[in-house]
């Protein structure tokens, strides 16, 4: 993105404003996904000057996963309007030729991430306070009527095991497409397990599909919102929280970094007001693992064919992939 043609772009989008200018334009590290990038918006209206931090998501020329933006902007204005934690979705832009590629413009929110491992150098109050209201915001989104928001576009499973069976049958299909001819013995492995132990879900509830440490921002005071829906789907709840509590996301037994994985698990319950299923959970484990790990082997695809540069894929195959493949072989073994 450049500040000239965001100016541009934004007068157009609004035609009230006088004097307006982009100030501090930045790409913020990370975001494999999507590029993203920091800015403020200045005007006068009304007479009056005003601001505005806002967040530009446009799409990358490869990277970890392949997503649909206009599908993404749809999921968080609904989710915005139910009341979840979620950045406003202010503007979506498909048209290539106005900024190289399509891009969506949010309201920006302070605050800062820790990916993984990182939330565990937070203090233990603060971690416990956010793994409260952390798991607070999963169970409200689960509990959401997805069909009083309007949201079976985004695909009803017809049957109670059709979530793990969907979501199955879509990383391996993935897999499938992205492992470059190599042989992964493991995640062969794992996928076969999955397709031959599908678990049937309570109910069909909203799934962020990325519901992990590093995508909520926050501050010394607490959570502030939940970021990245370009995975949401409707599924199994535990979907969530198996992905969220993976071993890749934490340190030692602390679930996303944040508190005793147990602990987690009844904070959940509690949340929810219902029993946890841990087979069900543990399938979900599993497919976390081999689901990460397909998303290592499309980061690592668009590396080896240089539709990106950026160095993150290579800190995949060298760190992520080796401690996905260590729990889906200790995941493997107990089911033996």
């Amino acid at each position: 993105m450049d500040a000239i043609r965001l100016t541009e772009y934004l007068k157009r989008k609004l035609p009230n404003a006088a004097d307006l200018r982009v100030l501090d334009l930045k790409r913020i590290p990370g975001g494999s996904s999507r590029e993203t990038y920091s800015f403020d918006v200045e005007w006068i209206e009304d007479g009056e000057r005003k601001q505005r931090p806002m967040i530009g998501r446009r799409d990358p020329t490869g990277g970890l996963l392949k997503s649909e933006r206009q599908r993404e902007f749809k999921v968080v204005d609904t989710m915005h309007r139910a009341g979840m934690k979620i950045p406003e979705p202010l503007f979506i832009e498909l048209d290539p030729s106005v900024m190289d590629r399509p891009f969506f413009i949010m309201h920006r929110m302070n605050g800062r991430t820790a990916a993984g491992a990182m939330a565990a150098a937070e203090p233990e109050a603060l971690r416990a306070k956010l793994a409260d209201a952390f798991i607070s915001e999963m169970a409200q989104l689960h509990q959401l009527d997805w069909r009083a928001l309007g949201m079976d576009w985004l695909g009803a499973p017809k049957n109670l095991t059709e979530p793990a069976r969907a979501q199955t049958q879509h990383w391996l299909d993935l897999y499938n497409q992205d492992r470059m001819g190599e042989a992964w013995p493991i995640i062969d492995a794992a996928f076969a397990w999955l397709k031959a132990n599908p678990v049937v879900s309570d109910r069909v509830a909203i799934c962020h599909g990325d519901f992990r440490s590093g995508n909520f921002l926050f501050d010394d005071s607490g959570f502030i919102t939940m970021l990245d829906w370009e995975m949401t789907h409707l599924g199994d709840p535990l979907e969530d929280l198996g992905w969220s509590s993976m071993r890749l996301w934490g340190k030692d037994n602390l679930a996303g970094g944040l508190i005793d994985r147990e602990a987690y698990y009844k904070l959940y319950e509690q949340k929810l007001g219902a029993s946890i299923d841990r087979k069900r959970l543990f399938f979900y484990g599993v497919l976390g693992n081999a689901k990460m790990a397909v998303i290592c082997l499309t980061g690592i695809r668009d590396f080896a064919e240089a539709r990106t540069s950026d160095p993150v894929m290579v800190l995949l195959l060298q760190a992520v992939l080796p401690i996905l493949l260590e729990d889906l072989a200790a995941q493997l073994n107990l089911v033996e």
